[in-house]
């Protein structure tokens, strides 16, 4: 709890609106009369409070009910992802980013929890004749019938609301979304389809504005998501920088690997790399092996071929599916929510 947090509560919630929120459970929906109970209430006395949360995507309303939303990722991706951009949403932004700018997400990063995993460079890895079915991006195309792209990408927005562009690309390159997500999103007016040429295209253009890809640690047969990241605006890649978010990504397929008897120190790699795995010391690169995400991204940039991809022992395959991962992930998230709110309290 802080003043920064309190602000950006009372930007969302009305005194009348946080307590109808209080009474809601995390995550998974219960039906309005289950919330009515639990508040002492009649269901048409806090219904107009939840619906107007649920209108502006501060909790999360479906067919089954209510319930809340994590901050990140859960409520700032649902309230900026359409696009919109009235000043309730900019101040929402500001208050967020003023939030995240804490850090308070390294207490969450101090177990390994491998939710999330990164995409490489396709070409980079048919280059080096690697084999990752699972871990191309034309894998999970192919794997699926609808496609869509979201209106904007979140964080981009975000900071182009606070007078911050970002150096790699536009907002309204959003995350790349697929199967049933595709079609729900869309009719959600979160995102427009997209045909099978169109995703390549995406893809292909993201890749050339050298974005990390990343995605939900499952197998690439579910309906997903590919956020399409950098290291200017992307929070996720700002924790992996900062507050040891790589806790949260799957070991890599495969590693950058660097020759040095094939190194001229000329520093190229270092702009395509968001990570900050290459870095220039006293006009001598150094490459920082345990900050590198396994994108690839630095490849193409070494005229000298100096730095090649290599099989990374500790890579293991992706989960099944969001029920399997759910399961294999929750005795650490348990634990560590535990441990956070003992080192709170």
């Amino acid at each position: 709890m802080s003043d920064k947090l309190i602000r950006l509560i009372v930007h969302c919630f009305t005194p009348e609106q946080a307590e109808a929120a209080s009474h809601l459970p995390f995550y998974l929906p219960q039906p309005l009369a289950k919330i009515a109970r639990k508040a002492g209430k009649a269901p048409a006395e806090i219904q107009p409070a939840l619906d107007a949360l649920a209108a502006r995507k501060i909790i999360l309303k479906t067919r089954k009910g209510y319930s809340l939303l994590p901050l990140i990722p859960g409520m700032f991706e649902r309230v900026l992802i359409n696009g919109a951009d009235s000043d309730w949403h900019k101040k929402y932004s500001e208050l967020l980013l003023d939030l995240y700018s804490t850090g308070y997400v390294r207490e969450y990063n101090r177990t390994a929890i491998p939710l999330v995993r990164n995409l490489p460079v396709q070409k980079a890895v048919e280059a080096q004749n690697r084999v990752a079915t699972a871990d191309l991006v034309s894998e999970t195309i192919g794997c699926h019938q609808e496609f869509a792209i979201a209106n904007v990408c979140q964080c981009r927005q975000s900071m182009r609301f606070i007078g911050k562009d970002c150096k790699r690309a536009r907002p309204e390159d959003g995350c790349l979304i697929f199967g049933s997500y595709a079609k729900m999103s869309a009719e959600g007016g979160n995102a427009r389809m997209v045909d099978r040429q169109e995703m390549k295209e995406a893809v292909a253009e993201r890749f050339e504005k050298k974005l990390v890809f990343f995605t939900a640690n499952i197998a690439p047969e579910n309906a997903n998501a590919i956020c399409t990241c950098c290291d200017c605006c992307c929070h996720f890649v700002e924790s992996v920088n900062n507050w040891n978010g790589k806790a949260g990504i799957a070991p890599a397929h495969f590693l950058a690997r660097i020759d040095q008897s094939l190194c001229d120190d000329c520093g190229k790699c270092l702009k395509p790399c968001n990570t900050l795995a290459h870095l220039m010391e006293k006009k001598k690169h150094r490459f920082f092996a345990e900050r590198c995400i396994g994108c690839g991204n630095c490849l193409s940039s070494c005229k000298n071929a100096a730095i090649s991809l290599v099989e990374n022992p500790s890579y293991k395959p992706p989960a099944a599916g969001f029920r399997a991962l759910g399961i294999k992930s929750f005795p650490a998230i348990s634990l560590t929510g535990i441990k956070v709110r003992l080192r709170r309290d």
